[in-house]
């Protein structure tokens, strides 16, 4: 089931089935302004998730935006396979056979559109995430760069999450500052995101952030070091 998030934003959700338990997760649709739809992080869906999608308009780009976050690609492309396929960097040691055109550094992808910006959060070559910008509904979204899980189904989650510093607060996973290889590189990228114009986070483990979303992004992600300047307190 589809559900709305802001204007030409939706969502849908599963739990991920992990070895340490069930993992909240999502995935964003979006509608560019000559209707086209964007899928963002695909998950697996079912018959009537997918003509939920298909009654928003052609689908004409599906997204890995990490290299964490292809499990479900191949069967989206199956169900769509006109549709563009774009992937982080790297994915192609992952993905075998499956054709798809690396996202951009910064900027913006022809596939996708102007729609969303693209920033890539460089010095973290095990995940290489990439985090887009919906600038007309003024919505961030992210996947692992982020987390705001208060609910999970099963106990070994629940501590997965608070070993990582992740459990019933907006934080990033402490993993992160093992995976980070080149921290200034790191720091420049999220200064480029914290200088956008946003008001709520899609993510794809939690609930969404609609309120004091920048401040709390800034936040999670100061011991990073870059961008805290540019904004003001909360």
């Amino acid at each position: 089931m589809l559900r709305a998030i802001a204007d030409d934003v939706w969502a849908y959700e599963r739990d991920l089935r992990l070895p340490v338990g069930f993992l909240p997760s999502r995935a964003t649709v979006v509608r560019r302004a000559d209707g086209g739809i964007i899928i963002h992080s695909p998950l697996a869906f079912d018959d009537a998730t997918a003509r939920a999608i298909d009654a928003l308009g052609e689908v004409r780009a599906l997204v890995a935006p990490s290299c964490l976050h292809h499990l479900f690609l191949k069967a989206a492309t199956e169900r769509w396979p006109h549709a563009s396929v774009l992937g982080a960097p790297g994915l192609e040691k992952k993905l075998r056979g499956l054709r798809f055109s690396p996202l951009p550094r910064a900027g913006v992808a022809p596939e996708i559109g102007d729609d969303l910006a693209v920033r890539r959060v460089e010095g973290v070559p095990y995940i290489t995430e990439h985090v887009f910008l919906h600038a007309r509904s003024r919505t961030l979204i992210v996947t692992d760069l982020l987390f705001n899980v208060h609910e999970v189904r099963g106990f070994g989650m629940k501590i997965f999450l608070w070993l990582g510093g992740a459990w019933k607060k907006t934080a990033q996973d402490r993993v992160w500052r093992v995976l980070t290889r080149d921290r200034a590189a790191t720091s420049r990228s999220v200064a480029d995101i914290l200088a956008w114009d946003f008001e709520r986070v899609v993510i794809a483990h939690g609930d969404v952030i609609d309120n004091d979303a920048k401040y709390r992004t800034r936040a999670a992600l100061a011991w990073i070091g870059g961008g805290a300047a540019l904004l003001p307190p909360a």
